[in-house]
């Protein structure tokens, strides 16, 4: 539908406006840049807070829900959509103010979500958060779908204007996270969607401009009142029925132990806190409310240490002396200590939370500085990344219950994935000494007993069959009623272990009261059908109960030991499937009238088409992110750049889209879904030698090969969905809210089935299954045509 311009919009174009004339074409009214700006903003505001979700959801929940954060951010948009498609009054755009009623509410969603979610009294559903989160996901997609249909020939401006507004979303929310934590970014958004309200009333005369600056002030009192005040994070760090991993909430709910909050540092990485016990001789420091570590008051002198010899963490350190140690995972300090006794005289630390690190120099005093001793270096930087690039070698790798349980801010990989997989195992036996030792203490036996099986499948690709290889490891487990809590040891040599380091090994699991699982020659029993000449594959399928396949970085999730796929996945495969089909329902019934007239196919291929593109865009967007975290070297910097380089190459290639003759757009759009499934599958098959290739490079060339390659996979994958709102656009924009529900909904199946597939077979194959939505793609478009 045309639009009629606006008084103000007869002054000569400023340079913004001249560029932005030369993108959407010479005939677009100011409205559009207003309205541009707007959605901008909101999209902004939306990515923003989908990153604040995760490290919400990572805290109070156990961390199988925070890939949620993504699944609710599309669902809410697809929600949205769907609303306003009756809500929607074609034609009375200039002096309709729903629009500006719309963002006004999410102004106070925004505060008022960050604070109820702040205050939740318990954790022992996930359903009131999800309900309460999902709110300003579904103003913003109402915002989004109402603009659209009102300017739909101008979708290819508008889509690029959204896709660059999330990109700039990607580094906002980044940034709030370190400065006031995830539940002050949500209170701060509100502040984002009253300047988008600006944004909207300057599209149209006849919207109030004292609203937004109105929305403004409020906001600014919201952020101002949760900082001074503290209304918008956890009371005292207390959470009534907190998951069971969820430690931190335990102790501070035992009133024997006497715990309390006395420092808190949040990071877009994780929320670490440091608690205060009634044992004044350590501190106990978590991330995300689980995975606690020690923080040991140290005075400096090693001999008032001395006690902590008699630990399982010890245990590694008795096999043989270990001069040159490598700790991936320094956490507060207790490892680099527990070297230091052993008589380490070289420490490398890694630590990939650089919350954790903070910490602990905050309290050097009462830590003897541990981290900053002569003895260590200090690594800061993901442990697989710097191992991959690192030419020394060590008497001993060692690895602590290096779980942080904080996962990526895009879906259910933890960010400590990458350190337990065969590629991992594979360098840090190529960094050893010949007689040096690789230690991983676990939560349990299951998890050493995978780490052991990882081991054997390394040994066995280098020429060392397992009923060899058993002589490389031994493993030892602490006895203990609930499976949960058996603390267990791995020890694997580059070379076989010798009868002296087995003698002190049992000689010490005797002290310890350690129950040994296996220790060559001494006792083998869980292992004996591969000392007998079974295969690996012939002894993981005797016991289906428990996965304990070695995983690789195309499968990288270690922790998940049961087999299948995890409850809250599966849960969210049946509901985000439900919700797409009842959508598809709804817009057809909504159609129904048109099934007897001509439209009526061309509505369904529509349809298709919006959901082909849903899916296939998260089913890409996923694994290239996780399928480059290894190059970049840290996840947050992988999400970081390949998000934002992925949108903002969507951007454009949205506004590019724009320039092209509207009787082309089915054959453009057809030409462009052949290009994205061509390079998925060519990136399915040439990164991961690519990606073994960069790892020895220097970082710098891992960044810019993830970025061209973002950009090269994204400005394509922005063209197919601007394509399709600009075909609807004649007389049939009305329609233009369903497609985006339809869109919406399919993107919530699409990130969802990309997590499952890369749970059961790989990332590369979830690359695979995208490549495939977008070949169907390409089909719906010609037949468009």
């Amino acid at each position: 539908m045309p639009s009629t311009p606006l008084k103000r919009e007869s002054s000569p174009p400023g340079a913004a406006e001249a560029l932005a004339l030369s993108v959407a074409g010479p005939a677009a009214p100011a409205r559009v840049y207003y309205l541009s700006l707007a959605l901008a903003l909101t999209s902004a505001a939306g990515l923003a807070y989908e990153i604040g979700l995760t490290r919400v959801f990572s805290l109070l929940f156990q961390y199988h829900y925070a890939f949620l954060a993504v699944s609710l951010a599309v669902l809410g948009l697809g929600l949205g959509a769907a609303t306003a498609a009756p809500l929607r009054r074609p034609g009375r755009w200039e002096r309709d103010r729903l629009p500006l009623v719309v963002l006004a509410g999410l102004i106070l969603a925004f505060p008022l979500v960050g604070i109820l979610l702040a205050r939740l009294p318990t954790g022992s559903s996930i359903l009131p958060a999800v309900v309460i989160a999902l709110l300003p996901f579904v103003l913003i997609g109402l915002f989004s779908a109402l603009a659209f249909a009102q300017l739909p020939q101008y979708s290819g401006w508008l889509y690029g204007a959204d896709l660059l507004g999330a990109a700039a979303g990607v580094v906002l929310g980044l940034g709030l996270l370190a400065l006031g934590g995830a539940f002050n970014l949500v209170v701060s958004l509100g502040l984002v969607a009253a300047l988008a309200a600006g944004a909207a009333s300057l599209s149209d005369r006849h919207l109030p401009v004292w609203a937004p600056l109105a929305g403004l002030a409020l906001g600014t009192l919201a952020l101002a009142g949760s900082l001074a005040f503290g209304v918008a994070d956890l009371a005292s760090g207390s959470l009534a029925g907190a998951a069971r991993d969820k430690t931190m909430f335990q102790v501070l709910a035992d009133p024997a132990r006497q715990a309390r909050v006395v420092y808190t540092v949040w990071h877009p990485f994780a929320r670490v806190d440091v608690v205060q016990t009634a044992d004044p001789s350590e501190m106990l420091v978590f991330t995300d409310g689980g995975a606690g570590s020690y923080m040991i008051r140290f005075d400096g002198d090693l001999a008032h240490q001395a006690h902590r010899q008699q630990t399982v963490e010890f245990l590694p350190f008795t096999v043989a002396p270990a001069e040159r140690v490598l700790v991936l995972g320094a956490g507060a300090g207790k490892d680099v200590l527990l070297a230091l006794l052993a008589g380490a005289g070289d420490i490398t630390a890694v630590e990939v939370n650089p919350a954790i690190v903070k910490a602990t120099r905050h309290y050097s005093q009462y830590n003897g500085a541990i981290l900053d001793r002569p003895e260590v270096t200090l690594v800061m930087g993901d442990g697989r990344a710097f191992v991959e690039r690192s030419d020394e070698r060590y008497d001993l790798i060692y690895l602590n219950l290096a779980y942080t349980q904080a996962p990526e801010p895009v879906s259910q990989s933890l960010a400590e994935n990458y350190l337990f997989t065969r590629e991992a195992f594979a360098a840090y036996l190529d960094r050893l000494e010949p007689d040096g030792r690789l230690a991983i203490v676990s939560h349990n036996a299951l998890e050493a007993s995978r780490a052991a099986l990882t081991a054997l499948q390394v040994l066995s690709e280098r020429g060392v069959p397992p009923d060899e290889g058993l002589d490389h490891i031994s493993l030892l487990m602490r006895p203990h009623s609930d499976p949960t809590l058996r603390e267990s040891v791995t020890i694997v040599g580059r070379q076989p272990l010798g009868g002296e380091e087995l003698q002190r090994l049992a000689a010490w699991a005797n002290r310890l009261g350690l129950q040994p699982l296996h220790l060559p020659g001494l006792f083998e029993m869980p292992f004996a059908p591969l000392r007998q000449g079974a295969t690996l594959e012939e002894f993981l399928a005797g016991d289906p109960s428990y996965d304990l396949r070695p995983t690789a970085d195309d499968r990288p999730f270690f922790f998940k030991l049961d087999p299948g796929l995890p409850f809250p996945v599966r849960q969210a495969l049946v509901a985000s499937a439900a919700l797409a089909l009842a959508l598809s329902a709804v817009a057809m019934y909504a159609r129904r009238t048109e099934w007897a007239a001509s439209a009526a196919g061309r509505l369904s291929a529509m349809l298709l088409y919006a959901a082909l593109a849903g899916m296939g865009f998260m089913l890409l967007e996923l694994p290239l992110i996780h399928q480059w975290q290894l190059v970049v070297g840290h996840p947050v910097l992988s999400l970081a750049i390949i998000l934002t380089a992925l949108l903002l190459a969507g951007g454009a290639g949205s506004w590019l889209s724009q320039r092209w003759p509207r009787r082309s757009l089915p054959r453009a759009a057809a030409g462009a879904c052949l290009a994205i499934a061509a390079l998925a599958l060519a990136f399915r098959w040439l990164l991961p030698p690519a990606t073994a290739l960069l790892l020895s490079a220097a970082p710098a060339w891992g960044l810019a090969a993830a970025g061209l390659a973002t950009i090269i996979l994204g400005v394509p994958m922005g063209i197919p969905f601007p394509c399709l709102l600009r075909l609807a656009s004649d007389r049939q924009a009305d329609r233009v809210p369903l497609l985006w529900a339809t869109n919406g909904a399919c993107s919530v199946l699409g990130s969802t089935l990309a997590i499952a597939a890369a749970m059961l077979w790989g990332y590369s194959w979830a690359m695979v299954a995208g490549a495939a939505a977008y070949l169907l793609l390409a089909g719906v478009a010609r037949w468009l045509r």
